[in-house]
């Protein structure tokens, strides 16, 4: 049980301070200084704060953080605090004003690199305490005050940068406090002289652009593991004279470009693998002088002004691949001098005074021969080069490419911006594996023929852009159908015409575009083309066919829908004027059952006043002479008219009927004097043909003798009018206006309907004789006798 306890008591020890550690780091990685960025979140932990203008350390760093950045700050001392940083393993205090670091960096025990550089620092003795630093392994010191090395101590530092300084002292002593150092960076710095330098581990030393002026030949013989030097840029500089040379065991990579070397002096580096001696003052290469360079793989020689180069000059450097000789005044190169290279893979002669191709026997792969003035070119050139694949002949004054070159391993050719007027149909017959050629920038204008390149069966480019082409389409189409067929070869639109001047600028498709659209694209296979132009118009003809056929059936519909239309529209028509006569015959029978006084309407507001029945005319016969009225030389003559007279008076006592409303009235009114105006149409303008107007209209006796009836009521109110001289008789507004309506005409009627009776002229006389009695709807049968 007390195992079990303790048991118990340990895991919750355990679980307490796991708890209180996540705590504190939680804690810690809340806390992000003012103007800072804070990763805490990833790996590693990072906080970059510089070029914030602080003037202080910043407080509150959390002391998880891995990388600090605090460059191009204003900083002039660090505090003690960075001990708080214990997880510290990168530190960046560059560009800013420090003068020292703190006298204790005993706690930082993870710290890796630490970056100082371009501060105030003078003396190594003020950043002393790096050597408390177990970790430490590249440290930035560059672009400060130093003027030495001594006093620098650190058991596990690799690497240290102090270019650019003021250092102008390297000598025995400089490098002993630092005991593992592998690399050192002094260029910058004004050093003129070395004094054998001390290190067992120091295997790469720069010291560029500083103020060399002679090495003695051990200067570096006590730094047996160094492997790389560079020396470039040190104007003054010369470690090689006729008699002895700067030496090294070890030594693999020597760089010494741009100094003032007139030999190569590298016998006295036997392991040496890469040397640059590029922009030197070398004049001449004597025979052998690389020979005991067994290891020698890559010679840069670019920039020295060498005039020619001897058959033996490269003997003895079977491992060199590459080799650079450009930039020089070359104007030949012996047949042989690169046989001996057997592992050379490129080599570089362009820019340099070569006026004939030079016809080597080597093993190399790629030549660049450009920027050289070589205006010819045999075409067995490339017969003792077994390996060449690339070959590079642009900027130079070649005419033309020989016949029949031949090369089963060349696959680039180059030779833009030459004077390449013509090409030949077998210049590349000998070129089997050729896979991209580049003729831009030639003279070129005619057409080239396809079949140039029957044999190029890998060829996958061609560029032929910025030549003068003058634009034969018929001869171009089958060049530009080679080129662009899938895969294209070039881009159509790097074709340009020059010449004629009316397509000078234009490519070769839209110059030759009406012309290859016509029959000249299918000039291979007309019969295609005729067999795809058929199926085109039998597709049209059959569209057309259908399209017509729906067109007619379209038509045809809408013809039938037109005539349905038209149909009904007339069956309604017809409904109508059924409707109509219906109407008609309807407003017929109510005219001869109607019963109604033929008085205006206006008549029947009420009787006379007294003041009009005063004015009204007094009666000019007795009520005996009315029996019969006369018309003759103009004067009125009553005939028998004693029963009209009997029949006015009974009609005129007889109790006045209810009247309907006075809408009805008028619209009764005007319909009488539409029939009115039928019926005077019907009886020709001749009031006098009355027998004759009842026959008119033979199939409907009503409207005959409805017409008979309405004439014979006019009459008698005629009479009864003109029969007011005997009597007098009260004028209602109604009587005035149609005494003001009476117009009289010779011969004619009137528009009033009291104008049926007409006044004749003085040799005739209308008789009116009364024939029946009224009836009760007012209207009375009349007939008028006319005589001459």
């Amino acid at each position: 049980m007390e195992e079990r306890s303790m048991i118990h008591r340990g895991v919750f020890f355990l679980l307490l301070i796991t708890w209180l550690t996540i705590l504190s780091i939680a804690r810690c990685q809340s806390v992000c200084p003012a103007r800072c960025l804070c990763y805490l979140s990833q790996i590693p932990k990072r906080i970059e704060c510089s070029k914030q203008q602080l003037l202080v350390f910043p407080k509150n760093i959390s002391d998880v953080v891995e990388h600090l950045d605090l460059s191009g700050n204003f900083l002039s001392k660090i505090t003690d605090e960075i001990n708080r940083l214990t997880e510290l393993q990168y530190l960046n205090l560059a560009r800013n004003q420090l003068t020292s670091l703190p006298n204790n960096l005993e706690k930082l025990q993870k710290l890796r690199t630490v970056d100082l550089s371009d501060n105030s620092i003078v003396n190594t003795a003020d950043i002393a305490s790096i050597s408390q630093l177990p970790s430490l392994t590249v440290l930035y010191i560059s672009r400060n005050l130093l003027t030495d090395l001594k006093g620098l101590t650190s058991d596990m530092l690799q690497a240290l940068d102090a270019g650019h300084c003021r250092i102008i002292e390297f000598g025995n002593s400089s490098l002993n406090g630092l005991s593992a150092l592998t690399t050192l960076n002094l260029a910058g710095n004004p050093l003129k002289s070395i004094q054998m330098p001390v290190s067992e581990t120091l295997r790469w030393l720069d010291m560029s652009d500083c103020v060399l002026n002679y090495l003695n030949p051990d200067t570096f013989s006590r730094l047996p593991e160094l492997e790389e030097l560079r020396l470039v840029n040190n104007p003054k500089l010369a470690y090689s004279t006729r008699y002895s040379t700067l030496q090294h065991p070890k030594l693999k990579r020597l760089d010494v470009s741009r100094c003032n070397l007139d030999r190569p002096g590298l016998h006295g580096f036997p392991s040496l693998m890469q040397a640059r001696l590029s922009r030197n003052a070398i004049h001449m290469l004597p025979d052998r002088i690389f020979a005991k360079n067994k290891q020698l793989t890559h010679l840069y020689l670019n920039a020295n002004n060498l005039e020619r180069v001897n058959a033996s000059t490269f003997e003895g450097l079977v491992k060199l691949q590459v080799l650079d000789l450009s930039a020089n005044n070359l104007g030949e190169v012996h047949r042989i001098a690169f046989q001996d290279n057997i592992d050379l893979r490129i080599l570089n002669l362009s820019y340099n005074s070569l006026r004939r191709f030079p016809d080597l026997s080597s093993l190399v792969t790629s030549m660049d021969l450009s920027f050289n003035l070589i205006n010819h070119f045999n075409e067995n050139s490339l017969e003792d080069m077994p390996r060449i694949r690339s070959l590079n002949l642009k900027d130079n004054h070649l005419q033309s490419l020989p016949r029949g070159l031949k090369s089963r391993t060349l696959k680039i050719l180059d030779v833009q911006r030459n004077r390449l007027v013509e090409l030949h149909n077998d210049s590349f017959n000998g070129l089997p594996s050729l896979q991209k050629i580049d003729l831009s920038g030639n003279r070129l204008t005619e057409a080239m023929d396809p079949d140039i390149f029957r044999n190029n069966l890998d060829l996958t480019i061609v560029r032929l852009e910025d030549n003068p082409w003058r634009c034969d389409c018929t001869q171009l189409y089958v060049t530009f159908e080679f080129l662009t067929e899938p895969p294209a070869k070039t881009m159509g639109s790097s074709l340009i015409c020059q010449s004629p001047a009316n397509v000078s600028g234009y490519s070769w498709e839209v110059a030759c575009f009406d012309a290859w659209n016509t029959d000249l694209y299918y000039n291979k296979d007309r019969t295609w083309g005729m067999v795809m132009i058929c199926l085109l118009i039998l597709v049209v003809l059959c569209g057309s066919v259908v399209s017509i056929k729906h067109t007619l059936k379209i038509k045809r519909r809408i013809l039938e829908q037109r005539q349905q239309i038209e149909s009904a529209e007339e069956r309604e028509r017809l409904r109508f004027l059924q409707r109509r006569n219906q109407h008609l015959e309807e407003e017929i029978e109510e005219l001869e059952t109607l019963e109604e006084p033929r008085i205006n309407p206006l008549e029947l507001i009420g009787p006379p006043s007294y003041e009009e029945a005063v004015q009204m005319p007094r009666l000019a016969r007795s009520m005996d002479a009315l029996n019969e009225i006369s018309i003759e030389n103009g004067t009125l003559r009553s005939i028998n008219s004693v029963d009209n007279l009997r029949t006015k008076k009974r009609r005129a006592r007889r109790p006045r009927k209810r009247t309907q409303s006075e809408d009805d009235l008028l619209r009764r009114e005007e319909r009488r004097q539409e029939r009115i105006r039928r019926e005077r149409n019907n009886s020709s303008g001749n009031i006098c043909d009355t027998d004759q107007s009842h026959n008119t209209n033979p199939r409907n006796p009503r409207i005959s003798s409805a017409r008979k009836t309405r004439r014979h009521s006019i009459v008698d109110e005629a009479i009864e009018s003109s029969s007011s001289k005997d009597r007098p008789r009260p004028q209602t507004p109604s009587s005035r206006r149609r005494k003001r309506r009476q117009v009289f005409r010779t011969e004619h009627v009137t528009d009033d309907e009291d104008s049926d009776v007409q006044v004749m002229t003085s040799n005739r006389s209308i008789v009116i004789k009364e024939l029946k009695r009224e009836p009760k709807s007012g209207y009375r049968e009349s007939f008028v006798e006319r005589e001459t």
